[in-house]
């Protein structure tokens, strides 16, 4: 007969202690984690694109008011008035030439009313009859003996022009090309 005094071990007396495996490291990341960053990129390089298209194509615009703003418009004298309005239209004409590349030829066909009809019509959302009241001594103003023109709001109106022009849907130039030049007066 059994010992009934006798007691069996506790079985689970041998064993020991369980272990967790260790914490999982944040390298390498879960696949989940490498398609958000590809994502990203993704979003971050379309983003820094359009920008880069937009600083490229408000460039010229930002070196021709900065010319626009070194212009004497203080003149009395109308041979300084004539010259001072020589100067405006050059450098509407190059900024025109330079941003709106794919009407090119148009516009260096362009002269008299016609050149005041395309300026007025690239104007945007502006009062038009006042920036064509405005803008019409660059079309005689140069060639006449006495020109009587409010040079404040001519340079408000070529300004508010330009200013406009920000939003204008235009094709970007390549980098270096002539559209930089062209409107900070550079010899292409």
């Amino acid at each position: 007969m059994k010992n009934l005094n006798h007691i069996p071990p506790d079985p689970l007396a041998g064993l020991k202690d369980i272990h967790l495996p260790p914490q999982p490291g944040w390298w390498p990341p879960a696949p989940g984690w490498w398609l958000l960053l590809i994502l990203i990129l993704v979003i971050l390089f379309f983003l820094l694109k359009r920008w880069y298209r937009r600083q490229n194509r408000l460039r010229p615009i930002k070196l021709a008011l900065k010319e626009l703003e070194s212009l004497n418009f203080t003149v009395t004298d109308p041979d300084q008035r004539r010259f001072l309005l020589q100067q405006v239209s050059a450098l509407l004409r190059r900024f025109a030439l330079a941003f709106f590349e794919d009407e090119e030829k148009e516009i260096a066909e362009l002269c008299g009313e016609s050149w005041l009809d395309f300026l007025c019509a690239k104007s945007g959302p502006v009062d038009r009859v006042k920036l064509r009241k405005n803008l019409a001594p660059l079309v005689l103003g140069p060639y006449a003996p006495t020109c009587e023109v409010e040079l404040k709001a001519l340079q408000s109106a070529v300004a508010g022009w330009l200013k406009n022009l920000r939003r204008h849907k235009s094709r970007p130039a390549a980098a270096g090309s002539k559209r930089q030049s062209a409107v900070s007066g550079e010899s292409l």
